[in-house]
């Protein structure tokens, strides 16, 4: 076993997440299979590729979205949004499906309790969905408001009476929604797992939801995807280790802990503080060789370097994680030479971006151009023109 230190760490993953240098603009969709951006609020995704490839707008991103296809946008990690290959949609889908009644329970714990009050099960619900939004969505397109309506309709009509009733009822999770219309919603993120369903085109502001074999052809190379999640994990987050993928996936540490055991035998064992940590073989000279990281990125909230379980590495200081991790409402963050030295906040004003940043540690009058510079790009990528730039 070797042992690493917190720089190392640091460099190792955000040359491999693309951060060290930005990639040219035709690099753009092998990128996203490096990172595998959350796509939310909607433009994030667009944000965090254009930290690290030349030339990316959220236009752009679109159009590898809805014309091009080589990209696509589904639930994947904590339900969440997120933009991948579509050469690579089995691993950020299938690679993180639960198996069995407890590992759905966990992922879709919010449900649970209303699941125990119907006597319906995790797996019934799971299974209900799927069937039902094939049905639906067979060559049509909703918004997910209307897909969690039209399709607890159609379910409520193959429950038996008593726990119709009760699907019927009233939802704690929404005023304005029938309960079995919101557990459709918490199972929607699981049906996206299946590979079953995906983002495709807008109505509005809304993106709407398509069956994924009807949109860009039915998802392959699932019964590697387990495996190959694992693998891209640790290139991303590693030296890393089941709980911090339980954390960024959203599943059971159960269920972290199969997948771990899958590609056991690939893994080298890694010394950092008193944790025991993992990298792929092949990976530790990377590891201990990354060089150090020069200049100026503004990632956006809840951008992938963001979401390492282990906070306390990218940021040691824990009153700062309170300032950059938030329940709600988080800001993006500036990083500096490799070290995130302030967080960044933009509101839209007519055709311009005003952006306040906040220093965390030292943000030298050096930096203050290439921070300009960063904001400059952020506008660009949105379609916008820079406005106030201030609060530091």
């Amino acid at each position: 076993m070797f042992k690493v230190d917190r720089k190392q760490i640091l460099a190792y993953r955000l040359h491999a997440q693309q951060l060290g240098e930005r990639a040219p603009t035709g690099e753009l969709v092998e990128v996203a299979g490096r990172c595998c951006p959350q796509n939310t609020p909607p433009g994030s995704a667009a944000l965090a590729l254009g930290a690290r490839v030349e030339g990316v707008s959220e236009r752009r991103v679109g159009e590898e979205l809805e014309e091009g296809k080589r990209l696509l946008q589904a639930f994947g990690a904590r339900a969440a949004p997120h933009v991948f290959p579509v050469r690579e949609a089995a691993v950020f889908t299938r690679g993180l499906l639960p198996e069995g009644e407890e590992e759905l329970r966990a992922f879709l714990r919010g449900a649970v309790p209303a699941l125990d009050r119907l006597g319906l099960g995790a797996g019934e619900l799971v299974e209900l969905t799927v069937r039902a939004v094939e049905e639906v969505l067979d060559g049509s397109a909703l918004v997910k408001d209307e897909v969690g309506r039209v399709v607890g309709e159609l379910i409520a009509g193959r429950l038996p009476a008593g726990v119709r009733e009760g699907w019927k009822g009233g939802s704690p999770y929404a005023g304005k929604q029938f309960l079995g219309e919101s557990l459709v919603r918490f199972a929607l993120p699981v049906v996206s797992l299946w590979g079953v369903l995906c983002h495709g085109g807008r109505e509005g502001r809304a993106p709407l939801l398509r069956r994924t074999d009807q949109w860009v052809g039915r998802v392959r190379g699932v019964k590697k995807a387990p495996g190959e999640l694992v693998r891209w994990f640790l290139r991303c987050y590693g030296p890393a280790g089941p709980g911090e993928l339980a954390g960024w996936g959203g599943i059971a540490v159960q269920q972290a802990e199969r997948l771990w055991a899958g590609v056991e035998a690939e893994l080298v064992e890694v010394g950092f503080q008193a944790g025991r940590l993992w990298v792929l073989a092949g990976e530790e000279e990377r590891l201990r060789s990354a060089g150090e990281v020069r200049g100026v990125r503004m990632v956006p909230p809840h951008d992938p370097y963001l979401q390492a379980r282990d906070r306390g590495v990218l940021v040691p200081d824990r009153e700062r994680q309170k300032v950059l991790w938030r329940q709600a409402g988080s800001p993006g963050a500036v990083l500096v030479d490799g070290e995130v030295r302030g967080v960044w906040r933009a509101k839209v004003r007519g055709r311009k971006l005003d952006v306040s940043v906040e220093a965390l540690g030292e943000i030298g009058r050096g930096h203050r151009g290439a921070v300009e510079e960063e904001v400059g790009r952020v506008a660009a990528c949105r379609g916008l023109e820079v406005g106030k730039v201030g609060g530091w």
